[in-house]
């Protein structure tokens, strides 16, 4: 396995200012992990997208695949009251690390995006302490971007060390 030299930084990938307000900071959080993601799956082709490295169904598409459902499941669908329907439940609770309708890296990045432009427009209406649209728990959008950032962040993680065993292309 030969080693890359590490590409630059994506666009959108910046670590936040540390000036900015509570609200903003998390979300900038938010970005940054999102952009790394994304980042990690560049130049790939299909199947190194879908290759498993490890016992489980963890793969450098299935975390673009996952990572699309809980931003439309945490922003759309909880604080959003929104419907998208989510592919996983008692019967396959796996089912949003399987991507089944998209259509290669392209189909994956622009779910993804998607999901997180919806995102996006939720956190923009809603102030840090609001619920949302929510009648049955009571998660507020603060709890929500602070529970987002740790998990698309753990998973930039994953993405780190899939993309080093994929190709090995280490770094940014």
């Amino acid at each position: 396995m030969s080693h890359h030299v590490p590409v630059a930084p994506a666009p959108g990938r910046r670590i936040p200012a540390h000036q900015l307000w509570e609200k903003e900071m998390l979300w900038a959080f938010l970005r940054f992990a999102r952009a790394t993601v994304i980042a990690k799956t560049d130049g790939l082709s299909d199947e190194q997208l879908t290759r498993r490295h490890v016992g489980s169904a963890t793969t450098l598409g299935g975390l673009l695949s996952h990572l699309a459902c809980v931003e439309y499941d945490w922003f759309a669908n909880r604080l959003g009251g929104g419907d998208v329907p989510m592919p996983f439940g008692p019967e396959a609770p796996d089912g949003d690390w399987h991507p089944v309708d998209e259509t290669g890296r392209a189909g994956l990045v622009t779910r993804y995006r998607e999901a997180c432009a919806t995102s996006d427009d939720v956190i923009a209406a809603l102030d840090l302490d609001s619920m949302g649209a929510q009648t049955d728990s009571d998660y507020t959008l603060r709890w929500a971007l602070t529970h987002m950032v740790a998990e698309t962040h753990r998973h930039a993680g994953y993405a780190d060390l899939l993309r080093e065993l994929t190709d090995g292309t280490r770094g940014w």
